[in-house]
């Protein structure tokens, strides 16, 4: 691939270091029978938005003979990924059935104790499902929100008709679930961390937290218990990281009260690499 100026760096590394990330990638696509010319459809169109979003001057969108210019497309071609892009709707990361998770798990007025949701009617005099979705999703339907937080297994009803949740987590319930909510909250979150600590490494910029703690020489026969051991662990701090910024959100002058808001979080994963011969996992 043509490589840009590095600042005297080596393109073989950036190569490699590509290849590495998107294997796993790759191999995860094609088990769903996506090959590489929808992935590079959908490349083509990041690297246009990404051009046009992040490189205009004094705050306006890159003309379309810079963004050809900066990605190696056509104007024209640039200009139908524009114009796709602008007949087409943007999701920001998360789910709204995850946010719904997360408030009634965390806001004191959709529970019955700490940590201990209420059973809520459908809709109906407040706490109900339908003025939760509300606050979390403004118009749209709770009937729809509930049939999704069902079908994933993270709500169920009562004998009463009310519903509870029975979980505080979006678990994906099919593969294409998993890829789905794993390119939301999982690999982008990353690659925006990852981005930002790069642009700011040369210029002394304060870098976000980014850490990993990796052992090369674990037995394969006490993997498993190294894994359940992890996943006990981090699912008891990210519940209580969880409950915290869910403090945070509260604004101190009341719910009412308009303030400007960031979407910030941190994320975690347990790995292992592929053994010799085996898959990527």
């Amino acid at each position: 691939m043509a490589t840009a100026d590095m600042g005297g760096g080596d393109p073989s590394r950036l190569r490699a270091a590509l290849l590495g990330a998107l294997r796993p990638l790759a191999a995860m696509l094609l088990r769903f029978g996506i090959g590489y010319r929808d992935f590079a459809e959908v490349a083509k169109a990041a690297f246009v938005d990404a051009a046009t979003a992040e490189f205009g001057v004094r705050g306006r969108p890159t003309n379309i003979s810079r963004v050809a210019a900066m990605t190696g497309l056509t104007r024209k071609e640039v200009r139908r990924l524009r114009s796709l892009a602008a007949a087409g709707t943007t999701t920001g990361p998360g789910t709204v059935p995850a946010d719904v998770l997360h408030r009634w798990h965390t806001d004191p007025r959709y529970l019955a104790l700490p940590g201990v949701p209420l059973e809520l009617p459908f809709e109906g005099p407040e706490p109900s499902f339908a003025g939760l979705v509300r606050a979390c999703a403004g118009d749209l339907p709770a009937g729809a929100i509930r049939a999704e937080l069902v079908r994933i297994g993270a709500v169920e009803e009562a004998p009463s008709g009310a519903l509870r949740t029975i979980r505080r987590e979006v678990v994906p319930a099919s593969a294409l679930d998993a890829m789905l909510e794993g390119f939301a909250t999982g690999l982008r979150p990353v690659t925006l961390t990852v981005g930002w600590n790069a642009a700011v490494a040369g210029v002394g910029g304060r870098r976000r937290f980014q850490r990993s703690v990796t052992s090369r020489h674990v037995p394969v026969a006490r993997a498993a218990e190294v894994e359940a051991l992890l996943r006990g662990r981090l699912t008891a701090w990210t519940e209580e990281v969880d409950d915290y910024l869910a403090g945070v959100e509260r604004s101190p002058a009341g719910d009412d009260v308009a303030v400007p808001t960031v979407t910030l979080g941190i994320g975690m994963y347990y790995y292992e690499e592929p053994r010799a011969g085996g898959t990527d996992r």
